[in-house]
């Protein structure tokens, strides 16, 4: 089944993409010429990244069009970013409200995967460290690389995110 994805991509990369679809359409006024193709390929984008969405967790994968992929795990980050894209696409009226459901399966899968209480403090869990390309010999893109890199608690990347989306529903 075709996702109009392609291979390798990146799950934060995604994220980064669909967010800055969202917040920059804050910023086109009504009648600007481009602010409809901008709407329209935030469709295409939401269809395409519900449908490597996992069923059972509600969140995505480090690199989402591969998850049985062994050593693919779903990521905090991505998954904040993408259920914050989602869940302001419904609210401001640029997706449909049957995105919802997918945005709030993400945020439910959110809270149960990778907030843990930890002495008495809220700690999010699973956000790759680093990611990105540049380069050989390191950052080759390749599906192993992405699996080497670390996975680490409270990074700033994915609190950040994972905030965003919060106060997305909080709306």
């Amino acid at each position: 089944k075709s996702t109009g994805l392609s291979p390798n991509v990146w799950g934060r990369a995604l994220g980064w993409f669909g967010m800055a679809m969202v917040d920059a359409l804050d910023h086109f006024p009504q009648e600007h010429k481009g602010r409809d193709s901008i709407i329209q390929i935030l469709n295409r984008f939401a269809k395409a990244v519900t449908s490597v969405q996992d069923g059972k967790t509600g969140l995505w994968y480090d690199v989402p069009n591969k998850p049985a992929e062994p050593k693919n795990y779903v990521e905090a980050s991505a998954s904040s970013m993408l259920v914050y894209t989602l869940a302001k696409g419904v609210r401001k009226g640029y997706l449909s409200k049957t995105f919802l459901s997918n945005a709030q399966k993400g945020f439910d899968g959110l809270k149960n995967e990778f907030i843990k209480e930890e002495g008495g403090q809220t700690a999010l869990h699973g956000t790759v460290m680093v990611s990105g390309l540049g380069g050989k010999p390191y950052r080759d893109g390749s599906f192993e690389y992405y699996m080497r890199e670390p996975v680490i608690v409270n990074d700033p990347k994915g609190m950040g995110a994972f905030i965003l989306a919060a106060n997305e529903f909080e709306m």
